[in-house]
């Protein structure tokens, strides 16, 4: 059974979810996917979005590896859903320590609001070295 990934954001009417392409990524593959954005009003307006991976070590958050942003500008204050798609490309930060068994990883989103209240949610992501 695979896994999927989950993260979603609810405040008042406004939904972020986080969907990724495939949780389980391979040597030489991307992390791609899209952030959805619905239901935003005037005074509900979403001023930024930051992806953040981190590596788990023996089941602890250990660094971040990985941070991408995503500023928004005028249509994000719009009644419709918003689409915006992203890639970030795993380096040798992502691969396991020495003594670790399993690389897990933890893709948190972030949302920031124009009044300055933040939100997130994560979840787990796979990461296989094998060529």
């Amino acid at each position: 059974m695979v896994k999927k990934f989950e993260s979603s954001i609810q405040v008042q009417s406004v939904k972020i979810e986080t969907v990724v392409d495939h949780p389980y990524i391979e040597h030489g593959i991307n992390l791609s996917g899209t952030i959805y954005i619905d239901g935003v009003h005037g005074d509900e307006l979403v001023e930024n979005i930051k992806l953040e991976v981190f590596k788990l070590i023996n089941g602890e958050i250990s660094k971040i590896v990985s941070k991408h942003s995503v500023e928004l500008v005028g249509a994000a204050a719009s009644k419709d859903m918003q689409m915006i798609p992203f890639e970030i490309m795993p380096d040798e930060r992502w691969l396991p320590e020495e003594n670790a068994e399993v690389t897990n990883l933890i893709l948190r989103t972030t949302v920031l609001f124009a009044d300055g209240s933040e939100f997130n949610d994560e979840d787990e992501i796979y990461f296989d070295i094998e060529e």
